[in-house]
């Protein structure tokens, strides 16, 4: 058996976030992302959470967002259905009509 495994459930992470981050907003360190479950420390870390669903506010930029609809998260931490140099952060579990931005149940990947 391995003796170098540092964590056996990965599903909640202690990592460096950027200023500002507070429990429930959506997070992504490099590739990493999450949702914080505590606001950013004095250190500069948060515990983020990489499993489950979580209601959320994703914006619907050019085209309608329907169950299932990939959502990426922004190097500033919002929530968005457009691709481009984003990072994918899980699934629409609700839709949203193009142009407007909503909360809904978001699976993370």
């Amino acid at each position: 058996m391995a003796t170098n495994m540092i964590y056996k459930n990965a599903d909640n992470l202690r990592v460096p976030v950027v200023s500002g981050i507070e429990s429930g907003e959506p997070v992504i360190v490099g590739g990493i992302t999450g949702v914080a479950l505590v606001d950013r420390d004095s250190d500069g870390y948060a515990v983020i959470r990489r499993k489950g669903v979580f209601n959320l506010e994703v914006s619907a930029v050019s085209t309608n967002i329907d169950v299932g609809t990939p959502v990426y998260i922004t190097s500033s931490n919002t929530l968005t259905n457009t691709v481009g140099s984003n990072t994918l952060f899980g699934y629409a579990l609700e839709e949203i009509t193009a142009g407007t931005s909503a909360t809904i149940k978001v699976l993370l990947k």
